[in-house]
């Protein structure tokens, strides 16, 4: 039970009934009159109740007071006012006009119960009926709510996924940059390396070189030194 008088609704209710804190009785519009006799729209009324709950709460002194559905039946009036009330309060409440929103979603539902309501009284089978259409109609909802919620949920996992997937990347390619940096530094030792022994090989190649070249040098010279003195023996035994 309530601890606080229901907050306004577009449902049509009688006027709240005070419950006895003793006894057992309860007030007329629960099915009995005050000096207890059976009320005479009990079948209505019961037919209401199980439509659209009663509305029950108690005050802070302790008192217990309940609200019932309204058994009046609806006139072409009635359902011009329900209509600017519902649009009245969708204005109010700053509902919004597509999408999801709850407010607005709660009010449309109070409009179809009062709907349901005026058609029960009118007809109790056609409001039985409604009410099938009605419930069938937020079972879907809810599982339309639940298969949202539950993407929503899968979505954010995965969201959360990506995120510490990109995460490990980002650490990876930053090792990996690391790593290459390290690579890089050492190509550029081993090319240096391999430009100075380059160098030394060209500097040793050009010594070796004039060194050769000076020896050939020197056995031409010897070679030709030897070949004049043979020339001048062979002569001087000639003569």
């Amino acid at each position: 039970m309530a601890k606080a008088v229901p907050t306004p609704t577009l449902v049509k209710y009688d006027a709240p009934v005070e419950w006895e804190a003793r006894g057992g009785k309860r007030g007329q519009g629960q099915g009995y009159s005050a000096d207890g006799r059976k009320n005479p729209r009990v079948p209505m009324a019961d037919i209401l109740k199980s439509v659209i709950p009663a509305r029950e709460w108690e005050e802070p002194g302790g008192k217990r007071w309940t609200q019932l559905p309204s058994s009046a039946p609806a006139t072409r009036l009635d359902v011009i006012n329900l209509q600017e009330q519902l649009d009245g309060q969708l204005h109010v409440r700053r509902a919004r006009e597509s999408g999801v929103c709850p407010v607005r979603q709660d009010l449309y539902a109070q409009a179809f119960d009062e709907l349901v309501r005026e058609v029960t009284v009118d007809s109790p089978e056609r409001g039985v009926l409604v009410l099938r259409v009605r419930d069938d109609m937020r079972q879907t909802v809810d599982a339309y709510r639940v298969m949202f919620e539950s993407s929503t949920a899968f979505g954010t996992r995965k969201a959360v996924q990506a995120e510490q997937a990109s995460t490990d990347l980002k650490d990876k390619v930053r090792e990996l940059e690391k790593k290459v940096a390290i690579l890089e530094d050492e190509h550029q030792d081993l090319q240096s390396k391999c430009e100075e022994v380059a160098k030394a090989e060209r500097e040793k190649g050009k010594e070796e070189k004039q060194k050769f070249d000076d020896e050939m040098k020197y056995l031409k010279n010897a070679n030709n030194q030897l070949a004049s003195l043979l020339n001048s023996m062979l002569h001087g035994k000639s003569k």
